[in-house]
């Protein structure tokens, strides 16, 4: 299945040559959200919308609408575009899927387009790669003459060209040290990335933008801070840890989502010890659960955990899923609940 990268996409979009297909998924959301949106935009005017554009949620999708539409022509515009979300090609029936086959097939790519695009199901069943019939989709995208695009999360060091040449648009750099700590503070999120790179560089007008910018500036730290936070607590280090909380409030961060991404950070923590005691690697871990795109936590977990207990770190586990349940099921201010977990974690022996 021939695959074209994001970048690849964004360049031929640009460049107008328009395919009769189109097949998004991966585990960047918020990018596929982002190029769907400015490919419609680009395909078809908001005026000519009322006849000429089609958008199919996955619980209202009609393989034989959709064949409908291929046979269809644009009324009064140049294209037809039919827009459909988080189809799972597994949920269709043999005749189904023949159906939206032929419906790709025979759509005329000079005055129509479809888009598959998943923001909100896993395509994948839980594996690396795309199930057997979507990959089937997929493929048949590809084989008439579409395009098929997977939307991974790229690591830091990945994204350093792309930051330079964002900011270098706007007379601003950044050194690679510092654009691979931007990248992972957004949790190499590309549609965050530039947001705050346009934030960043209007800031700085031109020049250099320092690690000191970067910490004053950009506010979507909830995974970066949440982890430093579950690493002072583990290490007992108090003042450090609630000056950390402090800030992660002063964000609007609010106490429950915070308590399930320090419970994640922990957990990649504790991973890491158990895979360091059982003489495993990095490589184990992403393999057994699912960093990929990820890789970067796992490379700070490892290093970070080595001096850690693993005793402190079960400890830990429990404690905050002890808060959980609480925060769930009782009436107390979810602050105090917060807290009064991370103090018993700071001064459990």
């Amino acid at each position: 299945m021939p695959v074209m990268s994001d970048s690849e996409l964004i360049k031929s979009i640009k460049k107008g040559d328009i395919k009769k297909a189109y097949f998004f998924w991966g585990k960047d959301t918020a990018a596929i959200e982002n190029v769907t949106k400015k490919l419609t935009e680009r395909l078809i005017a908001k005026q000519n919308r009322d006849m000429n554009y089609h958008f199919m949620n996955a619980s209202d999708f009609s393989a034989s609408e959709l064949y409908d539409i291929s046979q269809s022509m644009p009324f009064f515009a140049d294209r037809i575009v039919t827009v459909i979300n988080d189809l799972n090609a597994e949920g269709l029936r043999a005749d189904e899927l023949k159906l939206l086959f032929d419906a790709v097939s025979e759509t005329d790519a000079s005055t129509s387009t479809v888009i598959f695009y998943t923001t909100g199901v896993d395509l994948t069943g839980g594996k690396k790669s795309l199930s057997a019939k979507n990959k089937k989709l997929a493929d048949h995208i590809s084989k008439c003459g579409g395009i098929v695009t997977e939307f991974a999360y790229k690591k830091p060091n990945e994204l350093v060209k792309h930051i330079q040449q964002r900011l270098g648009e706007s007379g601003c750099f950044m050194s690679p040290k510092n654009a691979e700590l931007l990248a992972e503070m957004l949790g190499c999120k590309l549609l965050d990335i530039d947001n705050e790179c346009d934030k960043l560089s209007s800031y700085a007008s031109s020049g250099e933008i320092t690690e000191e910018m970067i910490e004053l500036l950009v506010s979507d730290q909830l995974e970066t801070d949440a982890y430093k936070l579950s690493r002072a607590i583990i290490y007992g280090k108090r003042a450090e840890a609630f000056k950390i909380l402090d800030k992660l409030y002063a964000h609007q961060a609010e106490p429950i989502p915070l308590l399930t991404v320090v419970s994640g950070s922990v957990m990649d923590l504790y991973r890491a010890k158990t895979a360091l005691l059982s003489r495993r690697t990095e490589s184990d871990v992403i393999e057994d659960f699912n960093y990929r795109g990820r890789d970067f936590a796992v490379k700070n977990a490892f290093r970070d955990c080595r001096s850690m207990s693993i005793e402190k770190l079960r400890y830990s586990i429990s404690v905050l899923s002890d808060c959980d349940i609480d925060m769930k099921s009782k009436r107390t201010d979810p602050k105090v609940m917060l807290e009064t977990a991370i103090t018993k974690i700071l001064t459990a022996k």
